[in-house]
């Protein structure tokens, strides 16, 4: 792969990177919801117990740490998305960037893709691959 091309890569996949991160911690909310909950719903017993016991306080002190993660996250990934379509939107081809909105800010698999605008899934990692060929990034300055 041409270094030009890996970096348009490692450009528009930033969006996506972002979001998988906010999942993962969306689903460490969860469970920490979830933590809460047994503890609100705990029998007391005389049965002894093993390690430190967390408390209420504990777990919603994560939760609200989780919950600010998220919210930072969520916050610069917006500004990372528009300029990841700003940077698709500059394709003259429209399937080009069709493939790379559905794969990059959709964040769905090349199958997903192809069920969705009925092609195969061999074209459509050719319109990927071609689109990120493609695309022209904007110049940083420094």
């Amino acid at each position: 792969m041409k270094e030009e091309t890996k970096q348009n890569k490692n450009y528009l996949n930033r969006y996506r990177r972002y979001m998988k991160r906010v999942d993962k911690l969306e689903e460490k909310l969860f469970q920490l919801d979830v933590q809460i909950q047994g503890l609100k719903g705990r029998q007391i017993t005389d049965m002894p117990r093993g390690g430190v016991p967390l408390t209420t306080d504990d777990l919603l002190i994560k939760k609200e740490e989780t919950e600010h993660r998220i919210q930072n996250l969520l916050d610069r990934s917006r500004r990372i998305r528009y300029e990841v379509i700003d940077c698709i939107d500059t394709l003259e081809d429209d399937r080009f960037a069709e493939i790379l909105e559905c794969y990059f800010i959709e964040r769905l698999t090349f199958e997903e893709i192809a069920e969705q605008k009925n092609y195969s899934v061999r074209h459509v990692g050719y319109l990927y691959g071609r689109g990120i060929e493609l695309v022209v990034r904007p110049i940083v300055e420094t």
